[in-house]
């Protein structure tokens, strides 16, 4: 069984994704979107053919003056009149002299300040504007209450702001919105003398001014056409000052109230900001999708929006909308250094949808277009990690060039201690242990985010271990277990330096911690090892009941172990040593029925051997017919073959004394077989009727045996089988070879029965023939070969067996007294022969 390391991939880093402020982003003139707010405003007109911002109500004669109950008279009256007439049909020149001529005349007049005004009216008429301003002046400077003060306070802040004097321009509007008693002239004062304070970088006094134009909530929108531009600018100047709680109603009123598409895309965006940034995404991307829809939307409010939507959809975990409007919008990509951080985040969602080729592509696009930047140093380790996520074959060299790159801008940065990891890691899952253990060398284990530390002393400590550095990765397995000793790869970690104590002798710590990993870690899949390890140890230190006790403990836990088989023989073996045969058979069968590839051999031959040792004939037999199933080509040990065919033969069990003789002897080398083995197995096949088979197996044994006994009882074997196959003259010449050094005793006894039984067979053989009298001289022949022994020999098998035989020859051959004779003498002698 080996103990598999740590199989989780690199963890997802923590660390943050490069964001940017939505804030911020308005607030830069690359991005500025806000109307008549951030940019520096056009010159306030003083015409009335100007359409885009509202100017003051001019202040005409026929709407302004007081009614009077009774008009004076008088030659001043009349001077006035015409030349109000003359101003009424626009005849400037004709008007202003006139007007001139009335303060020549009448310095003192009751329309002076009238005059002044209406001549300053028409020299702007006539395209003479600075003169019309002295006239304005002098208007405002000596007759500040006068009714036509307020309107020449509005042109003359215009004229000032365009000539960007915005100090004097905003004390003038500020006159203006004093004195005029027309709503309109005010709103519109108010509004400019905003702009004005703008243009100063009085933005408490602009608020203020601004916050005078909201005020004014109008029954209908054209009654005050500035509010949604005051609402606006306003939103914007509190959201420069961080007060987002303030800015964000005037946004969302706006988004209720604003009729201008222009004016609701730049409300959208700026609330949508807002909500963004007070962690409300849900609700800031409608009003970001609104300003992408409305046609009307500037280009750099568009990129915001863009910026927007795709930060807050990613912040919510929306990778599929990130990309969807990504892609809807590709043409619109903000410019700067924003464009690098959105395609960071578009690359991002890729990743985060296991779309990491996708990933790989947006993060390229990012290191081309903002090449030496942060963005594209972030993008570039976020390609390294997705080709580590799509196992790429040439991982370590990008890794490494990515370190190589970016070691001195950025050495200090998390990233590239991360690179170093998935260089490492990578090595390590490619089973490169050397490569791996060297780049866990480089990594700053200590400054990784907290959740990789332990895996990565795990998987140095293993990789060392693997790479044949045994102290060091004892001392790595050692570090791991001080500063992680709950962790869930504590008891791995165990077995592993268990593993390598054992690597380098050191049994008493092995055994330690593997000891500990039982005890303390009972359930853990480190648990079969460690129990697998002790019972080996234990083995070896020839501690039979220890190796007993380790490995029943390991297949009780855990029965389908693939450690199983080898734990069955180890207490098979174990029990084999302590000659506990019983035992010993019930686990080594045990070892075969769970792994019978591995343990077949070795543990057949084993029960062998009990089985032998025990001299159990039955269970011995089985066992080897078991093995020679499953192993046709398995070995037996001759000795307990030979040894299991000469007990059967002696129950005369011939075929089985056959088989196992015959798996004991070399016919291809029959020299190297006892000559026990070819004697009894030729006897057996004579038993069996295996004529042929029997002489072939006793002539390897006559070929070996000296003249004497077991020679004569080889021949007799031979001769017998000769017989069987009808042979009779090779059966003859058998017989006289022994007879010719067998001179007595029972050798000779057996051959001259076996000569009888040959002449007994020829007569039977005449007499089929019908050759009677050829067939009695055979008989006659064999009555005298048996009479021999059954006169002159006794011995409790032969001489009855020669008796008998005699007393047929004689009945045959036509002696019948004779064979009575030997018959009575027979049952007088061995009254309970059976015969054979």
């Amino acid at each position: 069984m080996s103990l598999s390391p740590s199989q989780t991939p690199l963890s997802r880093p923590t660390a943050t994704v490069m964001r940017f402020t939505l804030c911020a982003l308005l607030l830069l003139p690359a991005f500025n979107a806000t109307l008549h707010a951030q940019s520096v405003p056009k010159a306030v007109p003083l015409d009335d053919d100007e359409p885009k911002v509202p100017k003051a109500v001019p202040v005409l004669p026929n709407e302004t003056r007081l009614a009077e109950p009774v008009k004076p008279k008088g030659p001043d009256e009349d001077l006035f009149d015409y030349a109000s007439m003359s101003y009424d049909r626009s005849e400037w020149s004709i008007a202003s002299q006139s007007y001139g001529q009335y303060l020549q005349n009448y310095p003192s007049g009751r329309h002076v300040p009238a005059a002044l005004f209406r001549i300053g009216e028409c020299y702007k008429n006539l395209n003479q504007l600075k003169v019309a301003e002295t006239y304005w002046q002098e208007v405002v400077n000596r007759y500040p209450n006068s009714e036509g003060a307020p309107s020449a306070a509005y042109r003359l802040g215009a004229i000032l702001f365009n000539a960007r004097d915005f100090d004097q321009s905003a004390r003038m509007f500020a006159l203006c919105e004093t004195k005029s008693p027309l709503p309109q002239v005010r709103l519109a004062a108010s509004f400019n003398k905003a702009r004005a304070y703008q243009m100063l970088g009085d933005t408490k006094r602009q608020m203020a001014a601004l916050s005078a134009v909201i005020a004014v909530k109008a029954a209908k929108p054209e009654d005050n056409p500035y509010r949604e531009a005051a609402l606006l600018s306003l939103g914007v100047l509190l959201l420069a000052e961080d007060k987002k709680s303030e800015a964000l109603p005037l946004f969302q009123e706006l988004l209720l109230t604003a009729k201008d598409d222009t004016t609701v895309a730049e409300a959208s965006v700026n609330a949508a900001v807002l909500l963004i940034e007070t962690g409300k995404p849900e609700e800031a991307i409608p009003l970001f999708e609104r300003a992408l829809k409305i046609p009307g939307t500037s280009a750099a409010s568009r990129s915001i929006a863009l910026v927007g939507v795709v930060q807050a959809m990613f912040a919510k975990g929306d990778y599929d909308g990130v990309i969807n409007n990504y892609n809807a919008n590709a043409s619109i990509l903000p410019e700067g250094e924003t464009r690098p951080k959105m395609l960071l985040m578009v690359g991002n969602a890729f990743r985060m949808k296991k779309s990491y080729a996708r990933a790989v592509e947006t993060y390229l696009m990012v290191e081309q277009s903002a090449s030496g930047s942060d963005a594209a140093f972030e993008a570039g380790y976020w390609k390294l990690y997705c080709f580590y996520l799509l196992d790429d074959k040439d991982l370590a060299e990008f890794a490494t060039g990515f370190i190589a790159k970016n070691a001195e801008k950025h050495a200090n940065h998390e990233f590239l201690n991360l690179a170093r990891l998935i260089r490492a890691d990578h090595h390590f899952n490619k089973q490169r242990y050397t490569e791996a253990a060297n780049s866990y060398t480089d990594v700053q284990i200590e400054k990784l985010p907290a959740k990789l530390q332990p895996g990565t002393h795990f998987n140095k400590a293993w990789a060392l271990a693997e790479a044949q550095r045994p102290q060091d990765a004892i001392a790595a397995f050692s570090q791991f277990l001080t500063q992680f000793p709950a962790h869930e790869l504590t008891a791995k970690a165990l077995a592993r330096r268990g593993l390598t104590y054992r690597d380098t002798k050191d049994t008493a710590n092995a055994m330690t911690d593997f000891k500990r990993v039982a005890q303390e870690f009972p359930n853990s899949e480190a648990t079969e090892l460690a129990y697998l390890q002790m019972g080996l140890i234990a083995a070896e230190q020839r501690d039979h009941k220890a190796t007993i006790a380790a490995f029943e403990t390991l297949v009780k836990k855990f029965p389908t172990s693939p450690a199983a088989g080898q734990a069955w023989f180890g207490i098979g073996r174990a029990h084999y040593s302590l000659q506990q045969w019983a035992e010993s058979v019930k686990a080594l069968t045990k070892t075969i029925e769970v792994d019978r590839k591995t343990y077949l051999d070795q543990a057949s031959q084993m029960i062998i051997q009990a089985q032998y040792v025990q001299q159990n004939i039955e269970a011995l037999s089985k066992s080897i017919d078991d093995y020679r199933r499953a192993n046709a080509k398995g070995n037996v040990p001759p000795n307990v073959l030979t040894w299991l065919g000469l007990k059967l033969y002696d129950q005369k069990n011939f075929p089985r004394a056959a088989q196992y003789l015959a798996l004991a002897s070399t016919p291809d080398a029959p020299e190297n077989t006892d000559p026990r083995v070819w004697n009894y197995l030729g006897m057996a096949f004579l038993e069996t009727k295996d004529f042929e088979t029997s002489v072939k197996a006793t002539d390897h044994f006559l070929k070996v045996t000296s003249d004497g006994a077991p020679k004569a009882r080889g021949l007799l074997t031979k001769g017998r089988a000769l017989l069987g196959m009808n042979k009779f003259d090779e059966a003859e010449a058998v017989v006289q070879e022994g007879l010719a050094f067998a001179k007595d005793g029972k050798p000779q006894a057996l051959l001259l029965i076996l000569q009888g039984d040959i002449l007994m067979a020829l007569g039977d053989k005449l007499t089929a023939e019908n050759q009677a009298a050829a067939a009695t001289e055979k008989y006659k022949g064999a009555a005298a070969k048996f009479m021999i022994p059954a006169q002159f020999f006794d011995d409790e098998e032969v001489t009855p067996e020669a008796l008998t035989k005699a007393a047929q020859s004689l009945e045959k051959s036509g002696q019948a007294d004779k064979a009575s004779e030997f018959s009575k003498l027979l049952k007088n002698k061995y009254p309970s022969y059976q015969g054979r």
